[in-house]
């Protein structure tokens, strides 16, 4: 049974399979953009309740996925709008989470990993956004600019920077 149905049938039972299929996933996406697990978890936290309680307006011809991302996504940028707060420079290396078996990409390095992540992290937040949705979720570019609102050619070329800053960050890490 597909998950939106369960919660429409189960909210209880439906919401632990949410949780188990997908919620390491929004971790691992939250982490990236917020910085912080403090930061990450709550906003994890509100998107799956809200993906709960906002259930019937979920259309099935979408990737479920995605349309959770959307919610994250959304909500991260209102903390950021309503707060001001950018929720980044809260963060250490220390407190970044062990890497989800199922994250896509990731080939058991957790050095590599690490290293990857820190660098993401130092990217500014339209980048790291790009970013995290173009190979973390996989997400194609005109899906990205969709998703965004923004040209493909805007995604194209923060994608690009966001490559050239990374391979300048990690080249510097390898060189130390």
């Amino acid at each position: 049974m597909e998950i939106w149905l369960e919660i429409r049938k189960d909210q209880e039972s439906g919401t632990r399979r949410l949780v188990s299929e997908y919620g390491d996933r929004l971790f691992a996406a939250a982490v990236l953009l917020c910085r912080n697990d403090d930061d990450a978890e709550e906003l994890v936290f509100r998107t799956l309740d809200q993906a709960v309680r906002k259930i019937g307006q979920y259309r099935p011809t979408s990737d479920f996925f995605n349309w959770l991302y959307t919610i994250l996504l959304n909500f991260y940028r209102m903390g950021l709008r309503k707060k001001r707060i950018d929720c980044i420079a809260l963060g250490t290396p220390q407190e970044l989470p062990e890497p989800p078996a199922e994250l896509p990409g990731e080939s058991g390095d957790a050095d590599g990993y690490a290293s990857l992540r820190l660098a993401i992290q130092e990217l500014n937040v339209p980048l790291r956004e790009v970013v995290t949705m173009r190979y973390f979720l996989e997400l194609s570019v005109d899906e990205i600019s969709r998703k965004l609102s923004l040209p493909i050619g805007t995604v194209k070329s923060r994608l690009h920077k966001a490559r050239t800053v990374l391979y300048a960050v990690l080249s510097k890490q390898e060189g130390d």
